[in-house]
């Protein structure tokens, strides 16, 4: 009879009830003695009639208060939910659920009048993670569980609560890449691309995948489907750093490049969240480039031949030494033979973006670049191109017009390009070159990307033929990336240091020079490669050369001359040669001295 009851019949049963006998009532309920719906609407009315009373509800416990009488749910993927309450009287409800499966889980803890927070606890109690968010915000857990069992905790932080559960888990992507390098997965990439799918998160922070080429091969790999922000490196048989992509947010990370035969590494890692990625990679052999070195790119520049390319003729004829031992740079890259010919840098302006250039020193005043449209300490912007009184270049570091050099390693780049062949001090390799000082670091050393990319601008702007930029950075600029292209349509070389951090490939900017203007590593007096230089890498795109940079001679500021070693001594070497090419033929483009350097040099000579 009791299967007819409508539910205002089955709320009058109910409304004569205590609470004690009501819990026996919802014990039957879950038993299924009364019809669901009619028992659901007939417990709303109580509801609402105990609620209109102002009576307390706590006795409504149908969560477990601890571990061991939690109270035990089954989820999949349809979220299913739960009501019930936590407050003074009830300060903690456990629920329990299995899974069988690697899963997604998700939870959320809403309807909230009061501040109540949830923990995700494993099967020995122990807590994975938590949602505390204040107030009465909702809850939310999201991640990736492995098969087993699981318990829930809901609990007040302050007042009394009633709250809605929901709970849901779908089977997850299994976690087939290894967490180390010494576990890493084993693939077997070619030139028909293949695809890995897997999840990164705060469970699982490294992916590592494995794979070997037997011949240099062009490699691209691509890391889509990201729901939250992960990243990718390139590692070596070592497990060092080759290079890596690193956006922002969930947009998608590539990598391409030319490697040679050996075994690889690919890390995928979480930045921030967790996110299932689809891996997807492939290697095609590539074209062998005669000459080309992973170490030493196409080696030493040469600016006999290369001054004679600019002008197709053949390399020049050796000519005697110059100098003395202080002067082995000069000597090693052949500029002497330029020299010979008549070409010493005359007409061309080298930009150096650097700390600065002490424009008084005796051996570089005759060679300094100054705007002949500006007047000077006029407080105008007598040219107009957007710099007040930029007599001497401009400071991007500070702001202002003061381009001297408080450092000394401005100075001494600005020396090897074009102190004077006078016959004392220092002699640079394109010595009736003039300097166009730009200040983009300060006299500590330091400055920024921007400084750097409008630093490029100026020089482009204000009629410099070639730009140095002995300075580098951790990661890539797309201003820096921008301006360089800038340069490149303006048919202006950039010449970079490769960094000194013994690395495989060169640092940033130089990491450009697959596209715009020169790398350059460094060698010692012996031309061997200096331990510190960054190699020129695996893709023979790199417009990679190498110079002198070991204990190199040159102008100090306040009239001073001193040694110093890096790729960004090696770097003004490079620059001269190139102004030395473009006083032969000023009507190079940037692509044509890219590549009759590289042609010149000494791997392919």
């Amino acid at each position: 009879m009791i299967d007819n009851f409508a539910a205002n019949d089955l709320y009058n049963c109910i409304d004569s009830l205590d609470s004690s006998d009501f819990q026996k009532f919802l014990g039957g309920n879950n038993s299924s003695i009364f019809p669901t719906i009619a028992t659901n609407r007939a417990t709303s009315l109580f509801k609402e009639e105990v609620a209109s009373i102002d009576l307390d509800l706590t006795t409504l416990d149908n969560a477990g208060n601890t571990l061991a009488t939690a109270r035990d749910i089954t989820i999949g993927a349809t979220p299913t939910s739960y009501s019930d309450f936590v407050g003074s009287t009830d300060t903690n409800d456990y629920y329990r659920f299995s899974l069988g499966t690697s899963s997604d889980f998700s939870l959320n803890l809403t309807g909230l009048s009061a501040d109540a927070d949830v923990s995700l606890l494993d099967s020995n109690g122990s807590e994975i993670t938590s949602s505390t968010n204040g107030s009465t915000i909702s809850e939310s857990i999201i991640r990736q569980l492995n098969a087993g069992t699981y318990f829930v905790l809901v609990y007040p932080y302050s007042g009394s609560t009633n709250y809605d559960l929901s709970l849901a888990a779908t089977v997850g992507i299994p976690d087939n890449a290894g967490n180390t390098s010494a576990t890493a997965r084993d693939i077997t990439i070619g030139a028909t691309p293949t695809s890995y799918s897997d999840f990164v998160g705060s469970t699982d922070t490294n992916d590592y995948y494995r794979f070997s080429l037997g011949n240099s091969s062009d490699f691209s790999l691509n890391l889509t489907g990201l729901s939250a922000d992960a990243d990718v490196s390139l590692l070596d048989s070592n497990g060092n750093e080759i290079t890596s992509s690193t956006n922002g947010s969930n947009i998608s990370e590539s990598i391409t490049g030319q490697l040679n035969a050996g075994t690889y590494y690919v890390r995928v890692y979480p930045y921030s969240g967790s996110t299932n990625y689809n891996l997807t990679l492939s290697a095609t052999t590539a074209t062998v480039v005669p000459g080309y070195s992973a170490t030493s790119g196409y080696g030493l520049v040469n600016a006999a031949a290369a001054v004679a390319g600019a002008l197709n003729q053949s390399p020049f004829a050796n000519v005697p030494t110059f100098g003395g031992a202080n002067d082995w740079g000069v000597n090693l890259v052949n500029a002497p033979e330029a020299w010979a010919r008549g070409y010493t840098g005359q007409g061309i302006v080298v930009a150096v973006l650097d700390t600065g250039v002490d424009r008084n020193h005796a051996d570089l005043a005759g060679n300094i670049w100054t705007n002949a449209g500006e007047i000077a300490n006029d407080g105008l912007d007598n040219d107009g191109n957007g710099y007040v009184d930029d007599v001497y270049g401009w400071n991007f570091a500070n702001g202002n017009n003061n381009t001297l050099d408080g450092n000394r390693h401005g100075t001494h780049v600005a020396g090897t390009i074009a102190a004077g062949n006078n016959g004392f001090g220092a002699t640079g390799v394109a010595y009736n070159s003039r300097i166009m000082p730009v200040k983009v670091l300060s006299d500590s050393g330091s400055g920024s990307y921007s400084g750097v990319a409008q630093g490029i601008r100026y020089a482009v702007d204000n009629g410099a033929d070639v730009i140095n930029m002995s300075l580098g950075g951790g990661s890539t600029s797309s201003a820096v990336q921008s301006a360089l292209q800038y340069a490149s349509s303006r048919s202006v070389i950039v010449v970079m240091a490769a960094g000194n951090a013994g690395a495989a490939q060169p640092g940033y900017p130089a990491f450009n020079a697959t596209s715009w203007g020169l790398a350059v590593g460094a060698v010692n007096s012996s031309n061997q490669m200096a331990s510190f230089s960054n190699r020129a890498g695996s893709n023979s795109s790199m417009r990679y050369v190498t110079a002198p940079g070991v204990q190199v001679y040159s102008t100090l500021p306040n009239g001073g001359y001193g040694f110093l070693s890096g790729t960004s001594m090696a770097t003004p070497h490079v620059a001269g040669v190139v102004a030395l090419m473009l006083s032969a033929n000023p009507n190079l483009t940037d692509a044509q001295v890219r590549q009759i350097i590289t042609a010149t040099a000494g791997n392919v000579a």
